[in-house]
């Protein structure tokens, strides 16, 4: 997305969405909190899904098993998961702008580290931070959006995991025709965390909205948040719709192949449109949760999933392209419920996103297990099938969680 359109997105939403930063005379000023939202996040999905092209020379390089290579993507699911819970807790200590810097550096450092790793341990341990850094980025701008998107959060979430969508389709293009003109996979990892500096400089210029006097003396203690049975009630409901996310996205070519027979270059094709889905669902899928309610939105969509799944099954090969479709209603899930946590929790939100996202990324992997179990015992089409079961679930969940919650975006 050129710089003309991120303006005109800017500007169109200017008056709906009141931005908690000191008002001046330089609307420069004004909107660059959003910008540092924005760039952060299409930076982040742009480095994260360079790996997933460089896993093959990575292999071929150090010569290790796909048994290593899985432990290798654990190690960086831990240094995602430690800076997620860490990250909320020093956000409400320290302020968001340093967890973002905190990101940016690690980012910068793992990904030129890369270009001169001569041994696998040490990429792990640079994965290890280079994941590190997305986890800071992931509860640094979520608990940022607490603080500027003062309405229209839905919208503006929705909107902010947008520029993620466009740096997750850019990344592996852009790795492909790195590799293809011979350049090691350690410089094609360098050049891409270099963006890190453009992105740095325009936090540099920020002045982010801290907490008020109130918040901070209403800080949440991590007992008091493991305490209380809402968060969980978020945590199941949203790990489950994430479950659905990932899992389709990652096992959507497996069951094609697996079920139906096809080839390679179609079963890519059928994925390249449920992410081309899931991006468009991310641009516009906010407006309709400001209209209807955040639950209700996420509710008709959880329908809607459902029985796309259900006639892609029924109609067999001549439905696949109902599970690509099911991409626009999944991408509401995440910063939809983001932008419910904003509105529940108006003190201490970074810990409670933090402790939330920390917590979804765990139960997420060991979701991620049973699917692949299940695959191995019943075969890839029950395995996939199983998301329709988790989708109901998390429906039912979200139906309980709205009868707890206190903001005025309500079914």
């Amino acid at each position: 997305m050129d710089d003309t359109t991120l303006e005109t997105t800017i500007a169109a939403t200017s008056q709906a969405v009141p931005i908690a930063v000191e008002t001046t005379p330089r609307s420069r000023v004004r909107w660059l909190p959003v910008v540092v939202a924005f760039a952060s996040m299409l930076l982040f999905g742009f480095v994260e899904n360079v790996k997933g092209t460089l896993i093959p020379p990575i292999r071929e390089t150090f010569q290790v098993s796909y048994a290593s290579i899985g432990m290798m993507l654990f190690i960086g699911s831990s240094g995602y998961l430690s800076a997620t819970f860490l990250g909320g807790i020093a956000g409400d200590r320290f302020g968001q702008k340093r967890v973002l810097a905190a990101g940016y550096g690690l980012i910068l450092v793992a990904g030129l580290g890369m270009s001169a790793a001569h041994s696998f341990a040490l990429v792990c341990v640079l994965m290890f931070l280079l994941n590190a850094g997305f986890g800071s980025l992931e509860v640094g701008v979520n608990a940022l959006g607490a603080r500027i998107f003062v309405r229209n959060a839905a919208l503006m979430m929705n909107l902010t995991h947008f520029f993620y969508g466009v740096g997750s389709m850019a990344g592996p293009e852009y790795a492909a025709r790195m590799l293809l003109a011979d350049r090691p996979w350690g410089e094609v990892y360098a050049f891409a965390t270099a963006l890190v500096v453009v992105v740095f400089a325009i936090l540099a210029l920020t002045k982010l909205p801290g907490m008020t006097k109130q918040q901070a003396e209403q800080r949440l203690s991590m007992r008091h948040i493991a305490a209380d049975g809402k968060v969980w009630l978020f945590v199941a409901a949203l790990s489950l719709f994430v479950v659905v996310e990932l899992g389709t996205g990652n096992w959507l070519i497996s069951f094609l192949r697996g079920a139906y027979g096809m080839g390679a270059d179609e079963s890519a094709r059928f994925l390249s449109l449920f992410f081309v889905f899931f991006t468009l669902g991310r641009l516009v899928g906010g407006y309709v949760a400001e209209r209807v309610g955040y639950v209700r939105c996420l509710a008709l969509f959880a329908v809607a999933i459902l029985c796309l799944y259900a006639g892609g099954f029924a109609l067999g090969r001549d439905g696949v392209l109902l599970f690509s479709v099911t991409g626009f209603f999944i991408s509401v899930m995440y910063p939809t419920f983001m932008a419910m946590i904003m509105k529940e929790f108006t003190s201490g939100t970074g810990s409670v996103m933090g402790f939330i996202i920390t917590a979804v990324a765990a139960v997420t992997m060991l979701f991620n297990w049973v699917v692949g179990q299940t695959s191995d015992l019943l075969g890839v089409a029950a395995g996939f099938a199983s998301f329709m079961p988790y989708t109901a679930l998390a429906g039912v969940l979200l139906l309980l969680l709205n009868r707890r919650l206190r903001f005025n975006k309500r079914v």
